[in-house]
């Protein structure tokens, strides 16, 4: 199965009209340097966060009674970011957080944040959207930082937002995965 997917793949992939070298380099660096461009924006021209978590849920049907009783659901912690509201009322953020994992190691957060965001009535918006980071786990590659790209979803009152992420299973393996971390922030305007 997995040699007729491979040649399924290269099959298709030599069908596309061929690119020259230098003009992939030249789309990757366009590309690069329109992301830099645009966390620097939300860096010196937006605002600042203050971010505080709390807890993390494990799914009782991918995770053992046993397991679950040595697992850290109280993922305390603390980060600093800014965000900035484009011109249709979105959102997008830098941040940088460190709290505890369910393992009770510290687990340090850079990233980036996208959400389009819906104001059903007054101060309340809800959001959907994505958060794409590096982080680094004693328990995933012994602290190697490693990419990390999640959905992400928010409840906003006014300056306070509930953000819900929830990182999937990714082997069939028990006791692995289908966790939902929850976090906060305030937003000093």
């Amino acid at each position: 199965m997995r040699s007729t997917l491979l040649a399924v793949l290269l099959a298709a992939i030599s069908m596309l009209a061929p690119v020259s070298q230098a003009s992939v380099l030249g789309s990757a660096q366009n590309w690069a340097d329109g992301v830099g461009q645009n966390l620097t924006n939300i860096y010196d021209h937006g605002n600042s966060d203050l971010f505080v978590s709390g807890y993390t849920w494990h799914d009782p049907s991918t995770y053992t009674a046993a397991k679950r009783a040595t697992l850290n659901s109280h993922a305390w912690g603390l980060g600093w970011g800014k965000h900035l509201v484009d011109a249709n009322g979105n959102d997008q953020m830098v941040y940088a957080m460190v709290f505890s994992d369910s393992h009770r190691n510290a687990e340090p957060v850079v990233g980036y944040t996208k959400q389009w965001l819906w104001n059903p009535v007054g101060k309340l918006k809800f959001g959907a959207g994505y958060t794409a980071g590096i982080t680094s786990r004693a328990d995933i590659f012994n602290n190697i930082p490693f990419p990390i790209a999640l959905p992400l979803l928010s409840v906003s009152y006014g300056r306070f937002t509930l953000y819900g992420t929830f990182l999937p299973k990714v082997s069939n393996t028990l006791n692995n995965g289908n966790v939902a971390f929850f976090f906060a922030r305030y937003a000093f305007h």
